[in-house]
């Protein structure tokens, strides 16, 4: 098994986060009376950085598990692992923006503070919003809700089967074939997505690298025309019901594509930096992005300035509050946080 650093996914997080910044960071800046010329073609179809995520989640836990021994012990320290790196971020982020929807309300227009939304929260459970959308305090956070089932499903296959790689993937599977038959609730249309199969995809890839330490040509090469054919068919126009058609095949092919450069390019070291300030970016941008368009706005309030300007601007400074969240806040929690959840473990 492989358990050095794969530039080539450390460069694609990298990617990918900066993907659904510049996405965000131009829709905020339409709003908020800007016109750019080149940022939103750079930017159309930014939110596919979701499905890049999701497809490279499932192929590290894949990667890292193939082969690893299975059992209880196993799953506690899997969970241990996960929630070490997952939820402190989330969780002080979250407190952060209950705090202003209780303090400073206008902060988000409309919005109004909802108790069991802010516990559903915290507690990776879909529910609706303010607004009637399935989104937790911190909206770009559904991803997690995502990220935590998937991580749920991997456990209780550690925990039960001897090969819980080959279970999370036919659970996965099941999952997404069982949402048509039924007009469920807000936790079973969620949980039974189709974009669940992203992880599946991505599944597949890190048990094929674990075994074979790369992607073969023979992969990629089929995968390319198969792929294009899809998104010329969809135009990466996309529901949430065929997201994983027209977004999550082409993560995919992506992620594919990168694992078999892995070796055969030198790699960014500076979006390899990026890359691990990536989760610290995806969840600040969040909060940088109307913050750094209101202080520019009261700067420039005749919007003199060119909106790529603007949004440009606004990009570098995410990065920069990204880099310096990973370095003074995720960092430290998530060892804090592995060292106290080992603790509790071993009493």
């Amino acid at each position: 098994m492989l358990t050095k650093q794969l530039d080539s996914i450390q460069v694609l997080r990298a990617i990918a986060a900066l993907w659904v910044v510049m996405f965000h960071t131009v829709g905020n800046a339409t709003t908020y009376g800007w016109t750019s010329q080149f940022m939103p073609s750079l930017a159309r179809h930014g939110e596919m950085g979701v499905d890049i995520f999701f497809v490279i989640s499932g192929f590290v836990i894949a990667l890292i598990s193939y082969g690893k021994p299975v059992g209880l012990d196993a799953a506690r320290r899997f969970v241990i692992a996960r929630a070490a790196r997952v939820i402190p971020l989330y969780w002080v982020l979250t407190s952060l923006f209950t705090a202003l929807l209780i303090f400073a309300p206008s902060a988000f227009g409309h919005a109004r503070f909802n108790l069991w939304h802010v516990i559903s929260s915290f507690l990776f459970i879909p529910s609706l919003n303010w607004a009637g959308i399935v989104v937790p305090v911190i909206n770009v956070g559904w991803t997690l809700n995502y990220e935590i089932w998937f991580y749920v499903l991997f456990t209780l296959a550690i925990a039960t089967f001897q090969k819980p790689i080959r279970s999370v993937m036919i659970a996965l599977v099941a999952l997404a074939l069982v949402h048509p038959l039924r007009e469920g609730g807000i936790i079973w249309n969620f949980y039974t997505n189709s974009i669940v199969l992203e992880f599946a995809g991505g599944v597949i890839l890190g048990t094929v690298y674990a075994k074979y330490k790369n992607i073969a040509p023979s992969i990629i090469f089929p995968l390319i025309p198969t792929v294009g054919l899809v998104i010329w068919q969809y135009d990466l126009s996309f529901t949430g019901e065929n997201r994983f058609i027209a977004l999550g095949l082409p993560a995919f092919l992506a992620v594919a594509c990168a694992l078999y450069f892995e070796n055969r390019i030198r790699w960014n070291k500076f979006l390899c930096s990026l890359g691990d300030a990536s989760y610290s970016l995806y969840l600040t941008h969040a909060l940088t992005i109307p913050v750094c368009m209101k202080l520019i706005q009261t700067a420039d309030q005749k919007h003199g300035l060119r909106g790529d300007i603007v949004c440009l601007m606004v990009i570098i400074l995410s990065v920069a509050i990204a880099f310096a969240c990973r370095r003074y806040l995720e960092r430290p929690m998530t060892r804090i946080a592995r060292r106290w959840l080992d603790q509790r473990a071993s009493v």
